[in-house]
């Protein structure tokens, strides 16, 4: 979400909730799939591996904030045919306004646990509502071991106390690179996500009233619904936030990617 979401009215609910955000992968014969569910997103993703090489990327959205985010979806197909690692580094030099943010970003992780030959993993964060004081409690468990606890003041690190005064924006990805390997990284910046995803708590976004994209113009070309003809036609969709405080849902079994290849599902 924006930093700047002030042209929605405020949630009076806020400041005593908690932000859940889920990411699901799993390893299969063919590949890997992995999930992304939380207050503002249902979606998923399968890749299809053939000694090595992409050869399908499977997408669904199931829930989603703009009238035009599926429309994302196809922008996926540039990954086939590439080998793993080559694809895994083109993402990282992706022209944003084609795509989805949380699309690519599950892509990446996707392709970089492939690649480290990962096993399983459900990584799940909770995040709080600020509090009068402007301080957040986050952590993000993996398989039920917590893996990352910030306490977090106006969005910058109060604990850890080793990494306090060090803001989650401008630089932050850079910086989680260069202090950390590869896998503490990625969880690092799934937290970072979860923050900045969370800031839509504070507001209603999805009245019965939707507000054109075309109103948070500081977000112009960030993705692939504030880009293109879609900046001007492209709505909120109603009704699509899942108020998840009290618990993530059961994690449901997910269709097999390659069952078309006859794995059992």
């Amino acid at each position: 979400m924006s930093a700047d979401l002030h042209h929605y009215p405020p949630n009076p609910d806020y400041g005593g909730g908690v932000f859940r955000r889920r990411i699901a992968y799993e390893r299969k014969a063919c590949g890997a799939q992995i999930s992304l569910l939380d207050e503002y997103h249902d979606m998923a993703m399968a890749i299809v591996l053939a000694e090595g090489v992409i050869s399908d990327v499977r997408a669904r959205m199931d829930r989603y904030p703009k009238t035009s985010c599926q429309g994302a979806m196809a922008a996926l197909g540039m990954l086939k045919a590439q080998p793993a690692a080559a694809a895994l580094g083109s993402l990282s030099a992706l022209d944003r306004s084609s795509h989805c943010t949380h699309l690519v970003d599950l892509a990446r992780l996707c392709l970089g646990w492939l690649l480290r030959d990962e096993p399983d993993a459900v990584i799940e964060v909770a995040l709080t509502d600020r509090d009068p004081g402007g301080c957040q409690r986050l952590d993000v468990r993996k398989n039920g071991t917590v893996v990352v606890a910030w306490v977090l003041q106006d969005e910058i690190l109060a604990e850890p106390r080793a990494y306090q005064g060090q803001s989650l924006f401008g630089g932050f990805s850079r910086w989680v690179t260069e202090q950390f390997d590869a896998a503490e990284a990625e969880l690092w910046r799934i937290a970072q996500m979860a923050v900045f995803v969370a800031r839509g708590r504070a507001y209603i976004v999805d009245s019965p009233v939707p507000r054109r994209v075309s109103e948070e113009p500081l977000r112009r070309g960030a993705c692939y619904s504030f880009s293109g003809a879609r900046f001007e036609t492209a709505y909120d969709n109603m009704d699509y936030v899942r108020d998840m405080s009290d618990g993530l849902p059961p994690l449901e079994a997910a269709t097999s990617p390659c069952a078309r290849e006859g794995e059992a599902q």
